[in-house]
C-alpha cells in the first residue's frame, strides 16, 4: 500500500509541530509568580524585595538619582540603613573614578559582608543605585539593589558556606566608574566569584546572559534545578555587542562571574518611565531568586581551585541546563556529519533516494537561511525606522509575527524549489547533511553557539535511516524539528526584545533553521501543495509587516524619545535649542512650541548618533566654560597642556572634546588617568575624543593632556547642566503621553572653542 496521506493533513502535522514549540517556548519563557512578603525566611521574595525597592525609590523623592546628585547620596543613606538593619555593618568607599567611557565622578561605594559558616574566597554580589538622569531607575538597577538587600536578608537568615560580599556601587552609568574604583580597592583581591544583577528593561524573564572566567566551572554551578534561562549562545553573542556592566570592569579579577538581567519592555530602559509602576514583579521573583541560588551555588564550590576548561550549556525552556565540554562539539557534529553519510548512502543504496537527490537537498540549508535573513531584512525595513535610534515599537507582535512567517515561508521555499528533483528521501538527508555540517562549521568557529544546530543535527541521522518507511520518518521529522525549536524558538523570540527589529533577520533565520526539518513533509506533494507552503506564509509575513508599518510606533507603552538642549555659544552669544526624535520626526505639539529646523542633522560634531532639530532662542548671557592653560609645550611632535577647566556658571559638569585628526596621548582630571575608550563606543561621539567631569567642584578641575598633533589645536569645551530655561522648558512640556526624555535628559549647555597655541 502506498503511503501518500493528504496534503491537507501533512500541512497540519507540520502546523501543530510549529504551535507545540511556540506553545512551548511561551511557557518556558515566562518567568515565575511573585512571592509575597510572608515568605519562608530562607526564600527569595519579589514581596520584600519590591517593599525595599519602593524605600529606595522614596528615597529619591521618586525621580533620578544620578551620581553626584542630592538624590543619589539619599538613595546611598537608605541603603546604609537597610544594610545595617540586617547586621553586616556596611562601610562607604568614595573615590574619584574614571571609566571606559572617558567620564570620571566623585563615586562612593556601599561595601558590606555577610558571614559564612566557613574560610575562603568571598563571593560578590553586585548591584548599582545610580540612575541615569532621565529616569527613576525602579527597574535599572534599583530592581537591583532591592535584589541584593532581599538576598542579604536571605542569606544572613541561613547562612552561606563561605562569606557573600555586598557591593552596592556608584557611577554605573557614567562608564562603569563604581566597578572600575573597587577592581582598585584592597577587597578587590579577596573575591572568589562574582554575581552581577542588572537590568536593560521593566518585564520578562531573566536570562544569565553573560559568564566570566572558565565557562566550564559557571556551567557546573547552574545545575540543580529549573528557572535558569541562560546558554553559552548568549554569552558568545553578548560578546559581539557594543555593551558593558559591571562584570565588564571586573573582568581583570579573572574569577568566575555571571550576569543577570531582564530585557522586556526595553522602551522604558533609561526613560521616566523605568518606575515601580512599570516593573514587572515576577521580573523581580525571577532574577532574585536566581541570583540568590547562584550565590548558594558559588559559595558551595571550591573557588581556591577553579578548574580551567569552556563549556556549552544551555538550557531547555527553563527545565534544567544541560552542559558538555566545549571541545566536544566538534567531535559530536562530526559524529553526526559522519551518521548522516551512512545513512544517506543506506538509502540511495536501498533505492529510497538518489545521489543527484541527496546533494541537491543539502542545498536546501543555504537556500532556507538565504531567504529567511533576506526575507526578515525586508519586513525590518518596512518600518522604516533607524535600527539604532529607534530599535523597539509601541506594537510588536505584528512585526514579530512577521518575522515568524517569513520563517515559515523560508523553510518551506527549498521544497517547493528542489523536491520534485530529490523526492523526499533525499530531501530529508541533504537538510541533515546541512545540519551537521553547520554544526561542524559552528563547533570549530564558535562552540559556544553550535548546540543550536548541533542537538538537531545528533537526532536528524535516525529519521534519515527511516526513509524507507515514510510515516515513520515523517514521525522523527517532527521530533527533529521538535528539538531544533526547543533549543531556536527561545533564542529567536528573545532576539526582538534584546536588539530590536534590526535582529529581524537573525530572528527569521533561526526560527527557519528551526522549521525546516519539517519541509521533507511537504517533498512528495503535489507542486501547487508545496507553493501554497510558502505562498501563504509570505503573504502572511506581507500582510502583517504592512499592520506593523500602520500601527503607531510609539504610544505611552512605548513612548518617543524626545531630549531637548538648549545651547548657547559663549563666544558669539548665539542660543539655540535642539530637539531629538528617535522617529526622526518631532510630534507636532513639539514643533509648534519653536521655530524648528524642518530636517535633523548633527549639530555637534562629538555628538555623532544624535541628530537634531534646532529652533532659535534668546541668549541667557551667562558665562561658559572656561580652560586656562598654566602650561603648554611642543615638541617631538606633541603638545603637553596642563590648566583648569572650569564652569564659570557653576554647572556641575565640564567637557573637552578633542577633534578626530588628533591623537590622545594620555589625559587626567586631577591627576587621574583617564583610560582609553572602548574603540566600539567611539562612534558615540563621531570619532571625536570626549573627556567628561561629572561633579566638578566651582574651582574646576585640572586638566594634563598630551596630544599627538601640530599646533594649533582647536579643542570644544563645554559645561553642562540639568533642566532648561524657560524658552526650552516650553517645549519639554509640549511632550505628552507618547513622549518622553530619555538618558541624560534635558540640559543646558554651553561651549567654547579654544586654540592651544604653544608660546
Amino acid at each position: 500500500m502506498t503511503d501518500r496521506p493528504s496534503w491537507p493533513l501533512r500541512l497540519g502535522l507540520a502546523a501543530a509541530v510549529l504551535a507545540a514549540g511556540l506553545a512551548a517556548t511561551a511557557l518556558g519563557l515566562r518567568p515565575p509568580a511573585a512571592r509575597p512578603a510572608d515568605a519562608p525566611a530562607g526564600e527569595f521574595s519579589a514581596g520584600r524585595a519590591r517593599t525595599e525597592l519602593a524605600g529606595l525609590l522614596a528615597a529619591a523623592g521618586g525621580g533620578p538619582h544620578p551620581v553626584t546628585s542630592t538624590a543619589n547620596r539619599r538613595v546611598r543613606e537608605f541603603v546604609l540603613r537597610e544594610l545595617s538593619a540586617l547586621g553586616v555593618a556596611p562601610e562607604v568607599h568614595e573615590s574619584v573614578a574614571c571609566g571606559r567611557y572617558r567620564f570620571c565622578a566623585p563615586v562612593s561605594n556601599v561595601v558590606a559582608r555577610v558571614r559564612g559558616k566557613g574560610p575562603g574566597r568571598p563571593v560578590l554580589l553586585v548591584a548599582h543605585y545610580d540612575s541615569v538622569p532621565a529616569g527613576p531607575g525602579a527597574a535599572d538597577d534599583g530592581s537591583g539593589v532591592a535584589i541584593l538587600l532581599e538576598s542579604a536578608r536571605a542569606l544572613a537568615a541561613e547562612r552561606p558556606a563561605r562569606d557573600v560580599l555586598l557591593l552596592v556601587d556608584d557611577g554605573e552609568e557614567v562608564g562603569l566608574a563604581g566597578a572600575e574604583a573597587f577592581v582598585k580597592s584592597p577587597l578587590a583581591s579577596e573575591v572568589g566569584a562574582v554575581v552581577n544583577v542588572e537590568a536593560r528593561g521593566t518585564s520578562g524573564p531573566s536570562l544569565l546572559f553573560e559568564t566570566a572566567g572558565p565557562s566550564g566551572f559557571v556551567a557546573s554551578r547552574l545545575a540543580g534545578g529549573p528557572g535558569l534561562l541562560t546558554s553559552s549562545l548568549f554569552s558568545t553573542f553578548y560578546a559581539l555587542l557594543p555593551n558593558d556592566t559591571d562584570l565588564t570592569a571586573l573582568r581583570p579579577l579573572s574569577v568566575p562571574g555571571v550576569n543577570l538581567a531582564f530585557i522586556g519592555g526595553a522602551c522604558r530602559y533609561h526613560t521616566p518611565e523605568d518606575d515601580l509602576a512599570h516593573l514587572d514583579p515576577r521580573s523581580l521573583q525571577h532574577q532574585g531568586e536566581g541570583a540568590l541560588r547562584l550565590v548558594r551555588s558559588f559559595a558551595a564550590a571550591d573557588l581556591e581551585r577553579v578548574p580551567p576548561g569552556e563549556a556549552i550549556f544551555f538550557d531547555v525552556l527553563g527545565l534544567g541546563v544541560v552542559r558538555l565540554p566545549a571541545g566536544a562539539a566538534l567531535g559530536l557534529a562530526l559524529a553526526a556529519l559522519a551518521a548522516c553519510l551512512l545513512a544517506s548512502r543506506r538509502a540511495v543504496r536501498r533505492g529510497a533516494a538518489t545521489a543527484r537527490g541527496v546533494a541537491l537537498g543539502a542545498a536546501a540549508l543555504p537556500a532556507c537561511l538565504a531567504a529567511a535573513l533576506a526575507s526578515g531584512y525586508v519586513a525590518a525595513r518596512a518600518l522604516g525606522l533607524s535600527a539604532v535610534q529607534r530599535p523597539w515599537v509601541a506594537h510588536p507582535l505584528p512585526l514579530q509575527g512577521a518575522f515568524l512567517a517569513c520563517a515559515v515561508a523560508a523553510a518551506a521555499l527549498p521544497a517547493a524549489l528542489l523536491a520534485g528533483r530529490t523526492g523526499a528521501a533525499g530531501f530529508r538527508a541533504g537538510v541533515a547533511l546541512g545540519l551537521a555540517a553547520a554544526a561542524a562549521a559552528l563547533g570549530a568557529a564558535l562552540p559556544g553557539a553550535s548546540y543550536v544546530v548541533l542537538a538537531p543535527a545528533l537526532l536528524a541521522p535516525v529519521a534519515v535511516a527511516a526513509s524507507r518507511r515514510p510515516s515513520l520518518a515523517r514521525a522523527l521529522d517532527a521530533a527533529v524539528a521538535l528539538c531544533a525549536c526547543s533549543v531556536l524558538l527561545p533564542a529567536a523570540w528573545l532576539l526582538y526584545p534584546a536588539m530590536g527589529h534590526g535582529a529581524g533577520p537573525i530572528a527569521a533565520a533561526a526560527a527557519a533553521v528551526a522549521i525546516l526539518p519539517l519541509a521533507p513533509m511537504l517533498a512528495d506533494l503535489p507542486v501547487a501543495a508545496r507553493r501554497a507552503g510558502v505562498a501563504v506564509p509570505a503573504l502572511t509575513a506581507l500582510a502583517l509587516a504592512l499592520v506593523a508599518r500602520a500601527e503607531p510606533q510609539a504610544g505611552p507603552a512605548c513612548p518617543e524619545r524626545v531630549v531637548v538642549y538648549f545651547h548657547e555659544d559663549s563666544v558669539s552669544g548665539r542660543a539655540r535649542l535642539l530637539a531629538s526624535s528617535d522617529l526622526g520626526q518631532l510630534p507636532p505639539a513639539v514643533r509648534a512650541a519653536a521655530d524648528f529646523s524642518a530636517a535633523a542633522r548633527v549639530r555637534f560634531g562629538w555628538a555623532g548618533l544624535r541628530p537634531a532639530f534646532e529652533a532659535p532662542a534668546p541668549p541667557l548671557g551667562l558665562p561658559g566654560p572656561e580652560l586656562a592653560v598654566e602650561e603648554i609645550s611642543e615638541a617631538a611632535g606633541r603638545i603637553h597642556v596642563r590648566g583648569r577647566l572650569a564652569s564659570r556658571r557653576g554647572a556641575p559638569t565640564v567637557q573637552v572634546a578633542i577633534p578626530p585628526d588628533v591623537q590622545v596621548e594620555s589625559f587626567a582630571f586631577d591627576g587621574e588617568a583617564v583610560p582609553q575608550a572602548a574603540v566600539r563606543t567611539s562612534r558615540w561621539f563621531g570619532r571625536w575624543s570626549v573627556f567628561r567631569r561629572l561633579g566638578a567642584p566651582p574651582e574646576g578641575v585640572e586638566v594634563e593632556m598630551v596630544l599627538v598633533a601640530r599646533a594649533p589645536v582647536a579643542l570644544e569645551i563645554a559645561d553642562e547642566s540639568p533642566g532648561l530655561p524657560p524658552a526650552g522648558a516650553r517645549v519639554a512640556v509640549a511632550r505628552d503621553g507618547a513622549a518622553v526624555t530619555a538618558q541624560e535628559g534635558d540640559v543646558t549647555l554651553f561651549t567654547r572653542t579654544h586654540s592651544l597655541v604653544p608660546h
